[in-house]
C-alpha cells in the first residue's frame, strides 16, 4: 500500500496539466470510496436543508447544516463557532478521531448577503492554540486570522469576529496554525455570501471535495513534515465530499437548473472535476459571478480554488453525476463519482437564469511590480520551502503602495506544483509563460506548475499586511510563505 500511495502523491503533486481521459486503468486511491449513500454525513436529508433562522431571508443550500443566526438584525448574521475534538464513522475499521466546528465534519455552512455583517463568535475547546481564516474574503486584516496579525486563540478562550462581507461568492473557512494536521483533522467549513439579488435557480448545492489519510482501522496516519509529505504534501486514502467517504446522493427534476458550488479543501491533493448526464458551465469562480460564463471539459481545483457550476440535466438523463478525477502516474486520470442525483420527480419550468457579475476595472499601466520565485533546498530533518530564497519569517514583509496597478510576477524554480493563494484581495491571470491565458477572474488561488511563469494584475485595493503562500499545507508549514505590507 506505501508504493501505491507514493505513486499517488507524485502524480498528484501538481505537475500534471493535460486535459483528462475517460478510460482509467488503475486506481488513483489506495482506498477508492464506496458506492453508495442515502443520507449526508450529518445524517440530514440534503434535499431539503432548511434555511438559516431568524427573518434573513437568504436560499436554501444543499450540502451542509447550516449554523443558527443568533441575532434578530437582518443585516447582522450571528453564528458561534465551537473547535472541538469528536470521533466519526468513516470507515469500517473503527471510529476516527477528528476536530470538528460544532461537531460537523466540514463544520457549518455560514451564510449571509453581500453587504451583511458576519459575527462569529468563536470558542477553542482544543488542546492547542488555533485561529480562524477566511479564505477569499477581502475583509479587514485584523480579522484574517493569521498569527501575524492575531494572537492565537488559546485552550479555553473566546474570540469574536467581526466583519462586513464585501463580494458575493463561494467561499470557505480553517485555521492558520498548523494547517497541515488541523484542517486534516476536520477544521473546515462552507462559507456563502449570497447576491443581493439571487440568480433564480432551482436549487442551489454546495460541495466540499477533500481527501484524508486514513488506515483501515480509521486512525490517521502520523502527521509528518518530513519525507514525502514534507516533499509532496500530504495525499489522502480516501476522498471526502461533504464529509463522507461514501458517495453522496439526491434527486434532481426534469427541467432543472441548478448551481454547484465546489471547493477543494485537502492538504495537497490537485483535483479534476466533471459532470456527467447535464449540460453545465462555469458561471463563477473564487471572487463570484463572471462577466461571460464559460463551457468546459472539466475544471482544475487546487487547493483553496472555488468554482460555480450551472448544470442542467440532459432531458432522456436518468442520473447527473459529479466526478472527481485524479491523475495517474502514466498520466491518464482515474474517474471517481462522488454524488449522482436521479433524475426524478415532476418536470419543473426551466428558469431562465440570469447570472450578474460586478464588471472587472480596466487593466491600468503597470505602477509597481513584485517578484515572487517559488523554490526549495534541502533541509536538515526536512525539505525548505522557500520563496526569494528566504523561509517564511526570515526577511521582511515585501512593501506595496495600496490603490495602485500592480504586476506580480510569479516563477517556480523547483520543479514542483503550488496553488498559490492571496490574501485579502483578487487578483487576474494575465499570462501564463508568455502565452494570454484563458483563466478568467477574479481569484484568490491559482495553480503555478512547475517551471511556470505567471503574471498576474491586481491593484491591492485592501490595504493591511497580507499573507502570500502555496496552500499546499506542508509546504506553507516548511517556509513557503511570505507578507506583503500594503499601505495608503
Amino acid at each position: 500500500m506505501r508504493a501505491m500511495f507514493l505513486l499517488t502523491m507524485m502524480a498528484g503533486c501538481g505537475a500534471v496539466t493535460d486535459e483528462p481521459t475517460s478510460s482509467p486503468t488503475s486506481p488513483a486511491l489506495t482506498t477508492p470510496p464506496p458506492s453508495s449513500s442515502t443520507t449526508s454525513p450529518t445524517g440530514t436529508d440534503l434535499t431539503s436543508v432548511p434555511t438559516t433562522p431568524g427573518p434573513v431571508a437568504v436560499p436554501d443550500v444543499w450540502g451542509s447544516a447550516p449554523a443558527e443566526d443568533h441575532d434578530p438584525d437582518p443585516a447582522v448574521v450571528e453564528v458561534h463557532l465551537t473547535a472541538a475534538p469528536t470521533e466519526l464513522d468513516l470507515v469500517d475499521g473503527g471510529a476516527t478521531p477528528m476536530w470538528a466546528y460544532n461537531g460537523q465534519v466540514p463544520g457549518p455552512l455560514l451564510q449571509a448577503r453581500v453587504g451583511d455583517l458576519l459575527r462569529v463568535v468563536f470558542t477553542n475547546e482544543l488542546d492547542e492554540p488555533t485561529t480562524i481564516h477566511w479564505h477569499g474574503l477581502r475583509i479587514d486584516n485584523l480579522m484574517d486570522g493569521v498569527p501575524a496579525i492575531q494572537d492565537p486563540i488559546l485552550p479555553g478562550e473566546t474570540f469574536t469576529y467581526e466583519f462586513v462581507l464585501p463580494d458575493a461568492g463561494t467561499y470557505w473557512y480553517h485555521p492558520h496554525m498548523r494547517g497541515h494536521e488541523q484542517i486534516e483533522r476536520g477544521l473546515q467549513g462552507p462559507l456563502v455570501v449570497h447576491e443581493a439579488v439571487d440568480p433564480e435557480v432551482t436549487r442551489d448545492r454546495s460541495f466540499v471535495l477533500d481527501d484524508i489519510a486514513l488506515q483501515s482501522d480509521g486512525q490517521h496516519y502520523d502527521f509528518n513534515l518530513s519525507g514525502m509529505d514534507g516533499m509532496h504534501g500530504r495525499h489522502g486514502t480516501y476522498l471526502l465530499t461533504n464529509g463522507s467517504t461514501e458517495m453522496v446522493t439526491g434527486s434532481i427534476e426534469p427541467g432543472a437548473v441548478e448551481r454547484w458550488r465546489l471547493v477543494n479543501t485537502s492538504n495537497a491533493r490537485l483535483i479534476h472535476a466533471d459532470v456527467q448526464g447535464a449540460d453545465w458551465r462555469v458561471v463563477g469562480v473564487d471572487g463570484g459571478i463572471l462577466e461571460v460564463p464559460y463551457d468546459a471539459k472539466d475544471v482544475r481545483l487546487p487547493v483553496g480554488r472555488r468554482f460555480d457550476l450551472e448544470v442542467i440535466p440532459h432531458a432522456d438523463a436518468e442520473s447527473v453525476q459529479l466526478e472527481v478525477l485524479l491523475p495517474r502516474v502514466d498520466f491518464g486520470f482515474e474517474r471517481y463519482p462522488v454524488f449522482e442525483a436521479l433524475v426524478e420527480g415532476d418536470p419543473v419550468e426551466s428558469p431562465v437564469v440570469e447570472w450578474v457579475a460586478a464588471p472587472l476595472p480596466a487593466r491600468e499601466p503597470i505602477e509597481q511590480e513584485v517578484v515572487l520565485e517559488l523554490d526549495a533546498a534541502p533541509g536538515f530533518t526536512s525539505m525548505k520551502w522557500l520563496i526569494n530564497g528566504e523561509q517564511y519569517g526570515d526577511g521582511e514583509p515585501v512593501p506595496l503602495q495600496a490603490h495602485v496597478p500592480t504586476r506580480i510576477l510569479i516563477s517556480e524554480l523547483s520543479g514542483a506544483g503550488h496553488p498559490f493563494h492571496l490574501h485579502g484581495q483578487f487578483f487576474e491571470v494575465v499570462a501564463r509563460n508568455g502565452d494570454t491565458d484563458d483563466i478568467p477572474g477574479p481569484l484568490d488561488t491559482i495553480h503555478v506548475a512547475g517551471r511556470d511563469e505567471l503574471e498576474l494584475y491586481t491593484t491591492f485595493d485592501n490595504p493591511g499586511l497580507w499573507m502570500a503562500h502555496c496552500h499546499i499545507l506542508e509546504h506553507a508549514e516548511l517556509g513557503m510563505m511570505t507578507s506583503l505590507d500594503v499601505t495608503e
